[in-house]
């Protein structure tokens, strides 16, 4: 999922392809880049499969390392601009963070488990799937 606000920034959700990979730039500066799948678009060819859409996202030094333990599988929120780049004619575009979240891990039994970090509130109450529509 992926929505533009009003003030140009865009808010992406989705699943990661592979672990983010964090590095330091020739001048010093912690950055952190990942991919992540936010939506499909129909097949050109009747029958084929959907074809994935990708947000390719870098964050810079705080927000960087919190970036860094994004791994294969999560599934995270991101806020940020986009930014255009020219390279050997090909022009690339990457959100540039300044939040990201992960809302859910992948834990090696492929079981789906919120962070550790996540805070519950007080007074919450888990809901019991009695097969009615909540809403």
């Amino acid at each position: 999922m992926y929505s533009k606000l009003q003030d140009g920034s865009f808010i992406i959700c989705g699943f990661v392809a592979r672990d983010s990979e964090m590095k330091t730039s020739q001048n010093g500066k912690t950055y952190t880049k990942w991919s992540v799948k936010v939506g499909e678009k129909p097949s050109q060819t009747q029958g084929g499969r959907n074809e994935a859409i990708w947000t390719n996202c870098i964050a810079w030094h705080d927000v960087a390392r919190a970036a860094g333990t994004i791994r294969k599988g999560d599934a995270v929120l991101a806020v940020g601009k986009i930014e255009t780049n020219e390279y050997e004619g090909k022009t690339y575009k990457n959100l540039v963070c300044e939040f990201v979240s992960v809302i859910c891990r992948v834990q090696q039994s492929n079981n789906i488990q919120p962070p550790a970090n996540m805070d519950i509130p007080d007074g919450f109450e888990e809901l019991i799937d009695d097969g009615e529509d909540p809403f």
